[in-house]
């Protein structure tokens, strides 16, 4: 658990407004060094999983860490993120994924984009009344695991843009390519190791090209969200998660494993 404290509400507004937060050190050095010594150790072995999506995704991503050790495990109900998690999605979210990230020179997820499909479609001319919070399914999570400067690549974002109802197109372009939102560009969640990147799914946003001649950026990451969204762990309807992680997992860690009472459709 962290020793600092949110001003939960105040980030909630924030998160809202923005469709981002960029919560600079809030993993101590020990606990950033733990999960970077076992990020570097899944990636330097192959990866089943990894290799279905090509070698691209083998050199680049990880998945389903909380299946190694127990330093992902307390990752997943982690405070007080969580707490600002829970904040946003409600008290019966859970973790739909859990995947390491390593951006290498030259590497980088570049496109501009909304994650998946439009969730709250609306027509470029009309507009979404201020009053109205642009619904939030999904909350995704960047821990940082080193320093990350502009060079390396940071997550990068444009404010308000989850209120677009749309993905960015090329009439929101300027010459180099990066799209703006009623006046806001990007903005680049650059932080030192620990610090924890949020943002609502439907924020335009990609990771930017490492351009450094010879650093990695190392990153780990984890979307949640509400309870009907589906987790995403191969092989999906198959999957079958290890006893020994839920055996370890407290009550709240459990639920937001995928471990849920009954509810509306069963």
């Amino acid at each position: 658990m962290s020793n600092q404290t949110l001003e939960i509400p105040a980030l909630v507004e924030q998160f809202h407004r923005d469709g981002y937060l960029v919560l600079p050190s809030m993993l101590s050095p020990d606990y950033v060094a733990e999960l970077f010594e076992g990020v570097q150790k899944d990636f330097a072995e192959y990866n089943e999983e990894s290799a279905l999506y090509g070698e691209t995704m083998q050199r680049i991503w990880r998945p389903k860490m909380f299946e190694h050790g127990e330093a992902f495990e307390r990752l997943i109900d982690y405070s007080p993120a969580i707490d600002l998690v829970e904040a946003i999605l409600g008290n019966d979210c859970h973790i739909i994924a859990n995947s390491a990230l390593r951006t290498g020179p030259g590497d980088g997820i570049s496109g501009w984009h909304a994650d998946e499909a439009v969730r709250f479609p609306r027509p470029k001319g009309v507009p979404l009344d201020p009053r109205i919070p642009s619904p939030c399914f999904i909350v995704n999570l960047n821990y940082y695991l080193c320093d990350v400067d502009e060079e390396l690549g940071p997550t990068e974002f444009i404010p308000g843009s989850h209120r677009s109802g749309r993905q960015p197109d090329a009439e929101d372009r300027d010459a180099n390519g990066d799209p703006s939102y009623e006046g806001k560009g990007v903005f680049r969640a650059v932080g030192p190791a620990g610090t924890i990147v949020l943002w609502h799914d439907q924020t335009w946003h990609r990771g930017a090209p490492n351009r450094s001649k010879d650093r990695t950026r190392w990153v780990q990451q984890a979307p949640y969200g509400k309870r009907y969204i589906s987790q995403r762990f191969y092989p999906f309807l198959n999957y079958q998660m290890p006893a020994e992680i839920l055996e370890r997992a407290n009550p709240r860690r459990k639920r937001l494993l995928g471990v849920h009472g009954l509810g509306a459709y069963g």
